[in-house]
């Protein structure tokens, strides 16, 4: 209890030194500032600095810039171009989408990039230096996750290999195989089609990989998901999946979020993409409709976050917006639009602000409690 009160006064501190006010409830919320990118490529990853002070922006040219979160103006640039020439050698391009950030959560001036390229960024703001940790060879990443002591990390992408690393040596300890075959293509394509729930994936993934998740209250436990509808498990002690799964979500971005006993995923599917999972049975608690997405265009979401009181954040392609939801009671507090697809989500201070970005814009926003 005096660690959590401990933790309660840095965030405190911190929210205040960047002039955000700690609301005790969330009834709706409001921009704070939005940056065109259309000359980036587009905005692909997003995530907020420990200190709460510097958003990381991961674009769709391989570029990552920093912004304010007082006031929204540019801090930092690093671009591909900007690396060692060895670098662009072993790649064709390195001018691809960075498709994941995250910082070391014990070394707070590190931040980590994953590449459709197949690499492994760093970004060290004590030197402002961009450099490649490694790179795996005929990968696409998609995504990169620390667990909380930041011991490890682990990726996933477009081969299905699900990968842990040591995060202080930068080295592989466990690469999680794909289960790929044509005879087992052929019965997860028939069930997807069919609608049969009679096949179910023990042991890794079938098809690409998009989300990789470590348990935020189990340094062990890694959830993993992708096109093949499932959600894994994994000890990262053991060599093999765990028993457990969730099959059902098709996860087309970081659609994985997880908080105490519930599991959040976004799915990219027309209707029913948010749901609630509860983790000690695997079970569906329930089913979130996207409150007046257009029945045309689906709902469609890319990714989706766990907030305070009881509060979800959600981004997509069918509704091109940010959407906040309270879970209970299945409310819209707020719809905030973008003009094109969002595929980048992140929130600090319990969501109390947040940040969202897709093809055109990204924007900066915060709850408000009126």
């Amino acid at each position: 209890m005096a660690k959590r009160r401990l933790e309660d006064a840095i965030v405190a501190s911190r929210a205040l030194n960047v002039g955000i006010k700690l609301i005790d409830h969330f009834r709706s919320a409001k921009p704070l500032f939005s940056h065109d990118v259309h000359a980036h490529g587009g905005i692909f990853s997003l995530r907020f600095s420990d200190e709460l002070d510097q958003l990381a922006v991961g674009y769709g040219d391989g570029s990552i810039r920093s912004f304010s979160v007082t006031n929204g103006k540019e801090t930092n640039e690093y671009l591909a171009s900007s690396l060692p020439p060895i670098e662009h050698l072993r790649r064709l391009s390195m001018d691809l989408p960075i498709m994941s950030l995250k910082w070391h959560p014990l070394a707070s001036h590190c931040l980590y990039a994953a590449c459709v390229d197949g690499t492994i960024r760093h970004v060290d703001k004590k030197t402002n230096e961009l450099s490649v940790l490694t790179y795996e060879i005929d990968n696409e990443l998609t995504s990169l996750d620390f667990s909380f002591d930041g011991k490890h990390f682990a990726t996933v992408g477009k081969d299905a290999h699900v990968r842990v690393y040591d995060s202080e040596k930068t080295m592989i300890i466990h690469k999680y195989n794909n289960q790929r075959n044509d005879t087992q293509l052929e019965q997860i394509l028939h069930r997807r089609d069919s609608g049969a729930d009679e096949l179910s994936c023990t042991t890794g993934h079938y098809h690409r990989a998009f989300a990789c998740k470590f348990h935020p209250d189990h340094r062990n436990v890694l959830l993993t998901a992708g096109w093949d509808n499932v959600i894994k498990f994994w000890d990262i002690r053991q060599k093999d999946a765990m028993s457990e799964e969730i099959a059902g979500p098709h996860i087309c971005g970081e659609g994985i979020d997880a908080r105490g006993n519930e599991i959040l995923t976004a799915s990219w599917t027309c209707a029913n993409s948010l749901q609630l999972w509860d983790f000690r049975t695997m079970g569906l608690i329930k089913t979130l409709n996207v409150p007046n997405a257009d029945t045309d265009k689906g709902e469609f979401m890319y990714s989706a976050q766990l907030c305070d009181n009881k509060t979800i954040l959600a981004v997509g392609s069918g509704t091109c917006a940010c959407h906040v939801i309270n879970s209970e009671t299945n409310q819209e507090l707020a719809r905030l639009p973008l003009t094109k697809p969002v595929y980048a989500l992140d929130s600090m201070l319990g969501g109390r602000v947040f940040a969202f970005g897709g093809l055109d814009k990204f924007s900066l926003a915060h709850m408000k409690d009126s």
